[in-house]
């Protein structure tokens, strides 16, 4: 079966995180036919084992799961399950690494490592990729390297990009509940302004940016803001939601502590309460610079960034415990990752399984 049908097959089949049920069966369907030997990381995971009786094990790994997004694509293999699209490419990465999959079962003996591919649940909810590294078969494989592709919309079509250290940024999620005390505005001095105090507490968040951490990689960014009940009643509550992202433990430790500091500041200004809940997200994907180094050399075709994205991955989990390279694949301009228009040429993935055919010389 080629590349192309195995992307439209699961595009059709879109799955949230941990719920990725007929997604499994259908690449298990696939997979048995092949000489590898299946685990299945429950509740929806899967580890296929390629054994070539060598020491050390070369792993590559595609994401499985899909979006909340109705899909408006236009596309006839269109999702066939409402509400729910890859709008992603976790189908494409899937696809690829399918393509791998049928290349390693015919060529095995022709490798210097056994081969280990990873079908890892929840990316987008769920760090997935944890289960994977707790279920212990990296260890039990001697895995000694792990690679992984996004396909990215905005970068040149067919084409590969990576760097090395950090690529894609930790994603904290941070909210701030204000409480205030409601009470008609006519009345505004007996009341405290939970909507006055939450927007003066942003732009002091704010002005973070612009001061201590300068021009370092980071981002703390608001994106939603509630409260209130009605025009002219003084809110009792505002919450506030935003990210907080960077590519280094310890500015994400700063930005975290600076803004607990300005929260303090102001609840004692207001006399008032303000909660802070942090939740400190994906770790940062941060490529080997030894094994991106030999990476470059195995695919004489790679491009180099020359910054990383505030985007953030799972493949970020990998990358603590294992040295990794995670290669970004150019989609050109295509409406961007989780979008209801979301599509891009399926010819582009026979680039990924290409690379990752090149990376079975590498030396690890």
């Amino acid at each position: 079966m080629s590349i192309q049908q195995y992307r439209m097959d699961l595009h059709q089949i879109p799955e949230l995180a941990y719920h990725e049920f007929e997604t499994k069966k259908y690449l298990y369907q696939h997979l048995k036919t092949l000489n590898g030997t299946i685990h299945e990381v429950e509740p929806t995971g899967m580890v296929v084992y390629f054994a070539n009786q060598k020491e050390k094990s070369i792993t590559f790994r595609t994401d499985i799961d899909a979006l909340p997004i109705e899909e408006q694509s236009g596309v006839p293999f269109t999702s066939k399950h409402p509400g729910k699209m890859h709008a992603c490419g976790h189908d494409g990465h899937m696809a690829m690494l399918l393509g791998l999959a049928d290349y390693v079962n015919e060529h095995i003996h022709e490798l210097d490592y056994n081969v280990v591919l990873i079908f890892q649940p929840a990316e987008e909810f769920g760090s997935g990729a944890q289960t994977i590294v707790d279920s212990g078969l990296l260890e039990k494989y001697n895995v000694q390297g792990i690679f992984g592709f996004h396909v990215w919309p905005g970068l040149a079509k067919g084409e590969v990009f990576s760097k090395a250290s950090g690529i894609l940024a930790q994603c904290s999620e941070i909210d701030i509940i204000v409480h205030g005390k409601a009470t008609h505005i006519a009345n505004a001095d007996q009341g405290i302004d939970a909507v006055q105090i939450a927007t003066r507490l942003m732009t002091a968040i704010y002005d973070l940016e612009e001061g201590p951490l300068g021009q370092k990689e980071h981002l703390m960014k608001f994106g939603e803001i509630k409260g209130g009940t009605i025009r002219n009643i003084i809110a009792g509550s505002v919450t506030i939601r935003g990210s907080v992202r960077s590519f280094d433990p310890a500015i994400q430790a700063f930005m975290k502590a600076e803004i607990q500091h300005v929260v303090d500041d102001f609840a004692a200004q207001y006399n008032t309460t303000i909660e802070v809940n942090y939740t400190d997200g994906y770790p940062a994907v941060i490529n080997n610079p030894e094994l991106f180094a030999k990476a470059q050399k195995a695919l004489p075709q790679l491009n180099v960034l020359d910054h990383p994205f505030l985007q953030g991955e799972d493949f970020g989990i990998y990358t603590q415990f294992y040295p990794s390279v995670f290669f970004l694949l150019g989609l050109g301009d295509v409406p961007p990752l989780h979008n209801e228009k979301f599509n891009f040429d399926m010819n582009v993935l026979a680039v990924g399984v290409d690379t990752y055919r090149h990376l079975l010389d590498i030396q690890l």
